[in-house]
């Protein structure tokens, strides 16, 4: 069989763009100065590779200066959560735990650095409800976040990088393995995130489903009805993806 020949430009674009990826990976954001350095070369040159991601989606503007991880990557990850039977798995379920409680019902897969939600089944029973777009990346110390860290022993997804064994924050993700549940509140945006995580047929946490409302209708106990109702959706999704594994083996 005969290779066909790819030129060496092109196969230094999709080099670059790796290379950048992996940068936002490690770091979270990119600016044009990181990725010139990490690209050795000009500012001009960096900024085109910037807009050109930013152009297909696979990076979006957090601020003027900063990008972070665009709607085609969170994209491609829900194609390949999708593969294990997640996404359809969850969504039905979802719209059950939404029914129940009454709030919106979010799935979250994790990208290497932060939660990024893959899937929204939006409330508008109540007055006041909250509403998130898919491909929205979730910032450290919320719900599911602090879900995916405390089970990074137990991941689907390699992390690179250890959360540190210390402070506060070490405390509540202790908390979290002890409770199997994380409930986190945000005073500034009157929204509180009840998470607990979703584990395939191998036992590893693949996703994270949380339930996400107006801090005064949300209850922040362990053992509230939420919980209860959340933790019932998680395990039918364990059972649903074990008993596909099991179908596919036979």
């Amino acid at each position: 069989m005969t290779i066909p020949d790819i030129p060496s430009g092109d196969l230094q674009v999709v080099a670059r763009v790796v290379q950048l990826l992996r940068l936002l990976g490690e770091a979270g954001t990119i600016d044009l100065v990181s990725a010139a350095q990490e690209l050795s070369v000009g500012k001009s040159t960096a900024h085109r590779y910037l807009a050109s991601m930013e152009n297909h989606g696979m990076l979006q503007r957090r601020d003027r200066n900063r990008y972070e991880f665009g709607p085609l990557l969170a994209e491609l990850g829900t194609m390949a959560l999708s593969r294990l039977g997640v996404v359809n798995v969850a969504q039905p379920v979802m719209e059950q735990i939404s029914l129940r409680v009454r709030h919106t019902v979010v799935l979250t897969i994790w990208n290497g650095r932060q939660a990024v939600v893959v899937q929204v089944h939006e409330d508008s029973s109540r007055t006041a409800h909250v509403s998130i777009r898919t491909g929205s990346l979730l910032r450290a110390g919320t719900a599911q976040d602090c879900v995916f860290r405390a089970f990074q022993d137990q991941s689907f997804y390699h992390f690179r990088k250890e959360v540190p064994n210390l402070g506060q924050e070490a405390d509540g993700l202790e908390e979290v393995r002890r409770t199997g549940v994380a409930i986190r509140s945000s005073a500034s945006e009157g929204v509180r995130a009840v998470a607990v995580p979703i584990r395939d047929a191998a036992d590893r946490v693949v996703a994270a489903l949380a339930v996400i409302g107006v801090t005064q209708l949300v209850p922040d106990e362990d053992d509230s009805d939420v919980v209860m109702t959340l933790r019932e959706g998680a395990q039918a999704i364990h059972q649903a993806l074990s008993a596909s594994l099991e179908r596919a083996g036979e």
